[in-house]
C-alpha cells in the first residue's frame, strides 16, 4: 500500500493543535497517512528497549534450543495483549526504574535523552504525567528533573546578549541547549516564547535561571585563546571568576 506524507500545514496528528511543520516535522517524526487516511507513526528504539528485548531474545534462545533465527517469533505462542506484559518483566530483569515501567505500560514508550526529540511533544507529557503519578501513588518524591535553566551572558552585567537555555535529563546527562543572542534578548518576547517552546517540548519539570549577567558572552577556545581574557569584554577582566 502506498503511503501520503502529511501535509506541512496539515495539522499535526500527534494532537498538540499545532501545525505539522511547526511541531512533529521539526523532530523528523514520520507521521503517513495511508489511502484510506489513517495515519500512521515510525518511532526509532530506545536504548532502554533494546536492551530489553537483547535480555528477552537471549531468554527466547532456552525456550527454541537453538540461536534464534530471522524468522523466528519473538513472542511465540503469546496472544497480542501479552506481549506489553512480557516486555515490563524484561524491563524489570535488567533494572529499568519501576516508575519508568509503569509509564511505558501506560503509553507504550521508553523515553530516553537520545529518543526523546523525535517522540511527539503528547506523547512526552503523557510519558512524564504517567512517571508523576506512578511516584504520587508509590509516596515517593516527585523529580525535579527534566530540569531547565536560563544563563544570561553579556559585555557588561547590564547589557544582555547572549541567553543558553539548558535542559539536564537527570543528574548525570550532558545538558541539551539552545542559545539566542541579540541586543537586550533578555528583553525579547520571541526568544521567551521560543525558551518556554523549548522547556516544553522535553517534558521539563522545573526552571532556574540566573538574577542577571554571569559572565562574557564569548567564549574561551572558540572567540578567543584558551587561557586568555575576552579582549571585548574588558569589564569581566577584573571579577572573580577571571
Amino acid at each position: 500500500m502506498s503511503h501520503n506524507p502529511i501535509g506541512r500545514n496539515d495539522p499535526c496528528p500527534c494532537g498538540s493543535g499545532r501545525k505539522y511543520k511547526q511541531c512533529c516535522k521539526d523532530k523528523d517524526i514520520a507521521w503517513e497517512a495511508d489511502e484510506s487516511g489513517n495515519v500512521i507513526r515510525r518511532v526509532p528504539m530506545s536504548e532502554e528497549l533494546a536492551e530489553a528485548m537483547t535480555a528477552h531474545m537471549e531468554q527466547l534462545k532456552g525456550h527454541y534450543g537453538r540461536e534464534l533465527e530471522d524468522d523466528d517469533l519473538l513472542f511465540p505462542d503469546m496472544q497480542l495483549e501479552h506481549i506489553e506484559h512480557q516486555m515490563s518483566q524484561a524491563m524489570q530483569q535488567v533494572g529499568i526504574d519501576p516508575a519508568l515501567i509503569y509509564a511505558f505500560e501506560q503509553t507504550g514508550l521508553v523515553v530516553s535523552e537520545q529518543n526523546q526529540d523525535s517522540i511527539s511533544d503528547v506523547d512526552l507529557a503523557a510519558w512524564y504525567a504517567a512517571i508523576e503519578e506512578y511516584r504520587n501513588r508509590a509516596g515517593l518524591p516527585t523529580q525535579d528533573y527534566p530540569l531547565g535553566t536560563v544563563a544570561l551572558y553579556g559585555p557588561d552585567e547590564t547589557t544582555t546578549t547572549k541567553l543558553v537555555a539548558s535542559i539536564l535529563i537527570d543528574a548525570q546527562s550532558e545538558p541539551i541547549q539552545k542559545k539566542f543572542f541579540g541586543d537586550h534578548v533578555d528583553d525579547d518576547p520571541q526568544v521567551a516564547r521560543q525558551v518556554v517552546e523549548f522547556f516544553r517540548e522535553h517534558g521539563v519539570k522545573k526552571s532556574v535561571a540566573t538574577d542577571g549577567n554571569i559572565g562574557c558572552p564569548h567564549e574561551e577556545g572558540i572567540d578567543y585563546p584558551l587561557g586568555d581574557v575576552c579582549p571585548q569584554c574588558p569589564y569581566w577582566h577584573d571579577q572573580p571568576e577571571f
